[in-house]
């Protein structure tokens, strides 16, 4: 289904303000809706295209929004070609999103709880004394804070989440093992973004820290006294065990898994489903259990797989 505007929209406007080049005359024409490349509708949509497999399913009508390494693969006519075309689509798509709603008075606020006026947070969320909520927070339904959370300005934590439990600390003894208190709580940097159904666990001493405009996906799992750096995304059930620090502007694939007190170097990038149990320098690629430099796992495989009988 189409992607509707809040208004018209005319190209030759929406290049002014974007950027970009459009075919001739196109410059009059209006956009009222969005559609996916392959998608019957209107000639009024515009259709976003950032890769070569989309060309073959094109439908015939709308313009499209294509990336300038695909120009020469699709004859003039109804091309807007930008050298960011998916930035285009998420400034046209935010446009229409509207702004977050409080709904402070169907969730639970201890008097404790120090949550600004401008702060948005979800019914059915639970904020503890001790929680403090800065300027512009969205904080989504049914999340749930723990004392000594802090999130600062522009934070936004995902619906289901629980943030600053007691992390996973036991201390064995000759009459078994004792619980760690963790009164570190966490703190999450400016304009930080967590997802659904998150957890990050309180530090004992100190808080577990997620740095400014660090992405977590849904269902990543951070440890007591981990250090998440700033610009790092984080893709869907990963996890970090306590005491991990991942520095800045690393990039970690889904379903991976960090050993307690390891080092990602800053930039570093961990394929899907790695296992990482040692430090991985800054700037390097790695992937598979035990992770090491991409390139030498997936030369190991291919070794593996011809050793095989019956095997090319």
């Amino acid at each position: 289904m189409p992607v509707a505007l809040a208004t018209p929209l005319r190209l030759g406007a929406l290049v002014d303000a974007l950027g970009g080049a459009l075919d001739a005359g196109l410059e009059d024409r209006e956009i009222s809706a969005l559609l996916a490349p392959d998608e019957a509708g209107p000639d009024s949509a515009l259709r976003p295209v950032f890769r070569a497999r989309y060309l073959d399913a094109l439908a015939p009508s709308g313009v499209l929004l294509l990336a300038e390494a695909l120009a020469a693969r699709v004859p003039p006519g109804r091309r807007w070609l930008h050298p960011e075309p998916q930035l285009v689509l998420a400034s046209l798509l935010a446009s229409g999103e509207g702004a977050p709603t409080d709904e402070r008075e169907q969730a639970f606020l201890d008097p404790g709880a120090r949550v600004a006026s401008s702060a948005c947070v979800g019914a059915g969320a639970v904020v503890r004394a001790g929680v403090v909520i800065e300027e512009g927070v969205v904080v989504e339904p049914r999340v749930v804070l723990f004392p000594g959370v802090v999130l600062c300005r522009g934070v936004r934590v995902g619906a289901g989440s629980v943030l600053g439990r007691p992390g996973f600390g036991w201390v064995p003894g000759a009459r078994g093992t004792t619980r760690m208190p963790h009164r570190g709580g966490v703190l999450v940097e400016e304009f930080a973004d967590l997802g659904a159904l998150c957890t990050v666990d309180a530090g004992v001493l100190t808080p577990t820290r997620i740095g400014p405009r660090a992405r977590l996906d849904s269902h990543v799992h951070v440890g007591h006294n981990a250090q998440i750096g700033a610009d790092v995304h984080v893709a869907a059930q990963s996890g970090f065990a306590g005491s991990v620090r991942v520095e800045d502007g690393a990039m970690i694939g889904g379903q991976v898994g960090v050993a307690d007190h390891v080092t990602v170097g800053r930039g570093a990038r961990l394929a899907a489903r790695s296992g990482v149990i040692g430090d991985i320098p800054a700037g390097m690629t790695v992937a598979g259990y035990p992770a090491i430099e991409r390139g030498r796992w997936l030369r190991a495989l291919a070794r593996l797989f011809r050793s095989r009988p019956g095997s090319p």
